[in-house]
């Protein structure tokens, strides 16, 4: 019994904390319900590999946040059916404050860069015209509807003699990046790279991953609300 349990139990401890998590399912897809328990309705479906948000456990049923089809949803899916991002390989960084991760052949160097105000269109809210309410149109991350400061300006990647360097797509409308906060988690069996950061300037904390998938930058996930 011992045997069967420890693993479950490390895997609650670690979600008791809120992070990033993939589905992970021997079926290739989880069904995800709307409370917990066997009882809880199937609301959706998410195939493996789908990001999720966890936010802790109850009766080993995990309360997840994920977006699909442009929807933020809430929902739960039961705990052997994620994995965390962070069980995965850890690329280290040279120094705890450093933005360059370093591990074999693989290199990933974040850098930023201060918010030119003249680069971008603004539209602030029609009954709160202090507060931005888009930029370039867009919802964006990292401010309360105040003026942005930073700003991400590269995410370079080196896996052996090949080189990625991120989509500006992939760093839109995030700002206030904390680079003390980023890590970099690799799936080695896959090739699949994971970075992400805790964003904020206070108020506007947000929470994002990326990920690369055999040198080939794929998607992100915005996580923030918490």
């Amino acid at each position: 019994m011992r045997t069967i349990l420890f693993p479950i139990l490390i895997l609650l401890s670690n979600l008791s904390i809120a992070q990033f998590a993939i589905v992970a399912d021997k079926d290739g897809f989880s069904n995800i319900r709307d409370s917990a328990g066997l009882g809880g309705k199937v609301v959706d479906t998410l195939h493996n590999g789908h990001f999720v948000y966890c936010f802790g456990t109850k009766e080993n049923w995990i309360n997840i946040d994920y977006t699909k089809r442009k929807q933020e949803l809430n929902a739960y899916v039961y705990h052997d059916r994620v994995k965390c991002v962070s069980d995965y390989e850890k690329i280290p960084t040279l120094s705890k404050y450093d933005s360059v991760f370093v591990k074999d052949s693989i290199k990933i160097t974040i850098s930023t860069q201060p918010f030119v105000r003249s680069k971008y269109h603004l539209t602030y809210f029609k009954d709160s015209p202090k507060y931005i309410q888009f930029i370039n149109g867009k919802q964006y991350w990292g401010r309360d509807g105040g003026m942005p400061t930073t700003e991400y300006r590269s995410i370079r990647i080196i896996l052996g003699n090949k080189e990625i360097v991120l989509p500006k797509a992939a760093t839109d409308n995030l700002y206030e990046p904390s680079i003390g906060t980023a890590q970099v988690n690799y799936d080695r069996k896959n090739d699949i790279l994971y970075i992400q950061s805790s964003n904020s300037d206070g108020a506007g904390s947000y929470e994002v991953i990326w990920r690369v998938e055999k040198g080939i930058y794929t998607d992100r996930y915005i996580a923030y609300g918490f």
